[in-house]
């Protein structure tokens, strides 16, 4: 699995007033009173937005490349669930095809597709089964 982290753009707004906003995924915005504690909020902003670009069915675009600016790493489990969907749209695939490749019923790949209380094992068992090969990186 490519690891998604996408780039962050800091800037000062004002006497301890940061903004972190994400090129690649503009409702993704956040703010603090330092520069690193802006760069950790954003995390939250870059998972929240996603989930939400995830739950209303809106395709996520993958990370600019070659970007000099910091990154800011998915959390695995969204990242799992942004490469399955797009997966999925590649190749055609429904949730019900999806739940055959894996051999369980259609609701269980419903749950796996919503994120909610879904282990990180069943994102990996439903990311082997379109043919992506999950693997670590630090």
């Amino acid at each position: 699995m490519t690891p998604l982290s996408y780039p962050v753009l800091i800037e000062q707004a004002g006497p301890a007033d940061f903004v972190a906003s994400f090129p690649d995924i503009p409702e993704a915005i956040t703010g603090a009173e330092t520069k690193q504690r802006a760069l950790l909020m954003a995390a939250d902003a870059l998972a929240t937005a996603v989930t939400h670009y995830l739950d209303i069915g809106r395709s996520v675009p993958m990370p600019g490349a070659g970007s000099t600016l910091p990154h800011v790493a998915l959390d695995p489990a969204i990242a799992a669930r942004v490469l399955l969907t797009r997966a999925m749209s590649e190749q055609g695939l429904t949730k019900v095809a999806l739940a055959a490749r894996m051999q369980v019923d259609e609701k269980a790949v419903r749950v796996i597709l919503s994120g909610r209380n879904v282990s990180l094992n069943r994102l990996l068992d439903a990311l082997r089964a379109v043919g992506v090969r999950p693997a670590l990186a630090v």
